[in-house]
């Protein structure tokens, strides 16, 4: 049989235009999730408001992640992603005359995230439906590549273009590529064939809405038992955790020991960390026979020890290519954290019982979005009071303690 390869699977119609959506869709959401950190940043000066912005974008999460498979289970997918582009494409245009309220712009990011839990299980959905099964994992691929790279492009270059053009042109470009989204997904064929039972009312959305808030205590109560399941899915949380309170520090850490400005921040350190996580998905995927447990246990302490490294940038900021150390550092806490995120999200899915692991990644998002947002509040306050190196070394002890710390746990997590 011959292996479908990449080329092969974007030469179809459906697929194709379901990519260039997405590609357009998630860089739009990067540049402006991070152009809104460097934005209020720059508004405030204060850490603990750029907390909000990280908050903003979880809670929906907690809120809405849970129901909004409701909603796209009684609507057609193609229908749910043109909807949603064009909701985000207007909150993107209200922006523009919000650019310097700071409370109006986290009302309107927690509308965006709001609405964003509504496009990202449709889109998820739709995947299946326009390519041939054996292809399943080459889209698949895809898909993921398209994530990391447009973390990458979208957090690096909205520093940039946010001190080129200013934040009220910047918001227009935003906007732009939520319609022209919209438009690709609007040229698909009507290829969500399912059945929609009667209308979507608000009686019978309330008693979908009552079976999932059942069916997900369930599941809690699953993971809770399972130790299995429960130990990488903690993994899981602290890791992003630690993802949300680094994203708080990035700017003031960038301008007050780097040296250089918070705009630049998303080129000179957020790019490089997508890059290792690049890397890291690579060699995860070459490297299946590695340990899982293992990986995320040492993914753990090297990142510990990088942020550490990082934290006592003042030590060797004298040296003439000290940026490079720091650049270095950014791309081997990105490989350490795709190692704790993939190989954690891996032992879920192998752990977890067919009926039951839908529920399990669905509490799986809400635990990570309420570990992004939370911690990040109290990061953006301790670094407020004290200053952004001693809450990231603060941050680098912990991460390295819980590791070490695991070694010493049970290997039941080591399934491969």
């Amino acid at each position: 049989m011959v292996r479908d390869t990449f080329i092969r699977v974007l030469k179809r119609r459906d697929f194709s235009r379901l990519w260039i959506a997405q590609l357009l869709s998630q860089i739009a959401a990067n540049m402006l999730t991070f152009a809104l950190v460097l934005h209020i940043y720059d508004l405030t000066k204060s850490l603990t408001t750029i907390s909000l912005v990280i908050i903003a974008t979880s809670i929906p999460s907690v809120i809405f992640g849970p129901f909004s498979g409701v909603l796209t289970d009684r609507v057609r997918y193609k229908k749910i992603l043109i909807y949603t582009n064009f909701l985000r494409f207007l909150v993107a245009l209200v922006l523009i005359p919000a650019t310097n309220n700071t409370l109006a712009i986290l009302e309107l990011l927690f509308l965006m995230a709001t609405i964003t839990q509504f496009f990202a299980p449709a889109e998820m959905s739709s995947i299946p439906l326009v390519v041939k099964k054996e292809q399943m994992v080459t889209a698949n691929s895809i898909y993921i590549t398209v994530l990391y790279g447009s973390l990458i492009l979208g957090y690096g270059i909205a520093g940039p273009l946010l001190a080129l053009i200013g934040a009220k042109l910047f918001f227009l470009i935003v906007a732009a590529l939520y319609l022209v989204a919209m438009f690709f997904v609007n040229n698909m064929s009507e290829y969500d064939q399912k059945e929609v039972h009667g209308h979507l009312t608000i009686s019978n959305l309330a008693k979908n809405v009552s079976l999932v808030w059942h069916e997900t205590k369930d599941g809690l109560r699953y993971v809770l038992k399972d130790k299995s399941v429960f130990s990488p899915l903690l993994k899981l949380t602290i890791g992003w955790a630690m993802f949300g309170a680094f994203i708080v520090m990035i700017p003031g850490f960038a301008e007050n020991v780097i040296g250089i400005s918070a705009k630049l921040s998303g080129v000179i350190l957020i790019a490089p960390a997508g890059v290792g996580m690049v890397i890291a998905s690579y060699l995860l995927n070459k490297y299946k026979s590695w340990d899982k447990f293992q990986t995320i246990t040492v993914g753990f302490i090297i990142c510990g020890s990088a942020l550490f490294t990082l934290a006592i940038y003042n030590f060797y900021k004298f040296f003439h290519y000290a940026i490079f150390i720091a650049i270095i550092l950014m791309v081997i806490l990105g490989m350490s954290a795709s190692f704790i995120y993939i190989s954690s999200q891996t032992l879920l899915q192998l752990n977890s019982v067919g009926k039951l692991r839908g529920r399990v990644f669905g509490i799986a998002a809400m635990t990570i979005n309420l570990a992004m947002g939370v911690p990040a509040l109290f990061v953006g306050g301790i670094a407020d009071l004290t200053s952004t190196v001693f809450t990231l070394i603060l941050l680098a002890l912990i991460v390295i303690i819980y590791g070490a710390s695991s070694f010493y746990e049970e290997s039941y997590l080591g399934v491969d």
